[in-house]
């Protein structure tokens, strides 16, 4: 039940402002060409819609769920020509080519994302396409440089550092476990604890509440994983010095 309820979190946050509608085909002639990232959100999320009240009635389980979702998404973006995508939407893209678990693509349309936040400065879409882009890096096998790419958030302003810890824990890490760089992904996932810790959000909004609430559990999921990390790289002594950090860490934010 925790699965499918993150599910449709994210589907709810990736597909958020669509209204559905009738599925245009996308052999049809009349819509054949480059369909906009708009266009593909609101057709996925048809098809969500329709797959997620099959997943409440039991009739599919959540992986045949996320089995389906990316075959739709494959389907939608058939022979799409990345070199003439709007760079400014290669963000929206790049997301869909997540959604399909299509990670070439995905890593190809995210770094053309980064490039483009980077020369607009548009810091929230460069720490998120950066961490995305990480995260496709890893499930492509590149940990080392998934590390790399993941490193470059770090200089993120308190109040743009919120999406960090949860992209780093619940996707990047998860994806390059187990692949020769465990010790330094565990010091990746420290790093994005402090920035965690650090994050400035508004108290009073939805979004800050929710944020402060999650913090405790996130925090103490990382630290977790951290010592797991060292302990499955055979570190001892690192896996017993993160402990110890975790439990100063976490009594003095129960203290609080």
């Amino acid at each position: 039940m925790i699965v499918r309820s993150l599910l449709f979190v994210v589907c709810g946050l990736f597909l958020a402002g669509c209204q559905t509608g009738t599925l245009e085909d996308p052999n049809d002639a009349k819509t054949a060409g480059i369909l906009a990232p708009d266009v593909i959100r609101r057709q996925l999320k048809g098809t969500s819609d329709m797959l997620m009240e099959r997943v409440a009635k039991g009739q599919i389980s959540d992986d045949e769920f996320k089995t389906m979702i990316a075959k739709r998404a494959n389907e939608l973006l058939k022979d799409l020509p990345l070199d003439k995508v709007e760079v400014s939407r290669a963000w929206e893209y790049g997301e869909v080519f997540r959604t399909a678990k299509r990670w070439p693509q995905a890593k190809q349309a995210l770094e053309i994302a980064v490039a483009d936040a980077e020369k607009t400065k548009n810091e929230d879409r460069r720490v998120n396409d950066l961490l995305r882009l990480a995260h496709a890096e890893a499930m492509l096998g590149q940990v080392p440089i998934a590390i790399t790419t993941a490193e470059k958030v770090m200089n993120a302003p308190p109040e743009g550092s919120a999406p960090i810890l949860p992209a780093i824990l619940l996707e990047i890490v998860p994806a390059a476990k187990g692949k020769g760089q465990d010790p330094a992904l565990a010091k990746l996932l420290e790093e994005a604890i402090k920035k965690h810790m650090a994050t400035v959000v508004d108290p009073k909004s939805e979004p800050g509440q929710m944020f402060l609430v999650a913090r405790p559990h996130h925090v103490r999921n990382a630290w977790r994983m951290i010592v797991e990390l060292y302990a499955k790289a055979g570190k001892d002594e690192e896996a017993r010095q993160a402990l110890a950090r975790s439990e100063e860490m976490l009594g003095t934010m129960r203290r609080v």
